[in-house]
């Protein structure tokens, strides 16, 4: 049966979602501890991929403005913005998860402090945001009306 590329074209398609029982941050939580995650776009797959690009660029802005900072500020600089020496897959996860979260909806900051505090946690959240991404959209559902984050 050849591919319907009409119905594709046609189909409306959303990124599959899941709730995840985060049991280890429920002081953070009123109420139920879940977090909701999505599957990735093509796009965000492919900047979490361009990290060592981006890190390169990042570390050579930092360094700029550290030769007028202290080293302390620059230090602290660098590590909110997540450019030190990490492992390239960490690298990609901390945007894998920061473009995933639906709710709560994190910064990037973020993301490198859960990996630091809770990184199986963390490590949970981005496995299932790898397998919603590989299971491919929702067909039949209506996409998000607000963009995530980027």
């Amino acid at each position: 049966m050849p591919f319907d590329l009409q119905a594709f074209r046609a189909a409306q398609l959303a990124p599959r979602q899941a709730v995840v029982p985060v049991p280890d941050l429920a002081h953070w939580f009123d109420g139920d501890p879940v977090w909701t995650v999505r599957g990735l776009t093509g796009e965000e797959i492919a900047r979490a991929n361009d990290v060592t690009n981006r890190v390169r660029i990042y570390a050579a802005t930092v360094d700029a403005l550290a030769s007028a900072a202290r080293s302390e500020q620059a230090d602290a600089l660098k590590a909110m913005m997540g450019v030190t020496d990490i492992p390239e897959d960490l690298a990609k996860r901390i945007d894998h998860l920061t473009f995933g979260s639906v709710e709560p909806a994190i910064s990037r900051e973020d993301a490198v402090r859960l990996f630091r505090d809770y990184p199986i946690v963390a490590y949970q959240l981005t496995n299932k945001i790898l397998e919603l991404t590989g299971a491919g959209p929702d067909a039949g559902k209506a996409p998000r009306s607000t963009p995530a984050p980027m």
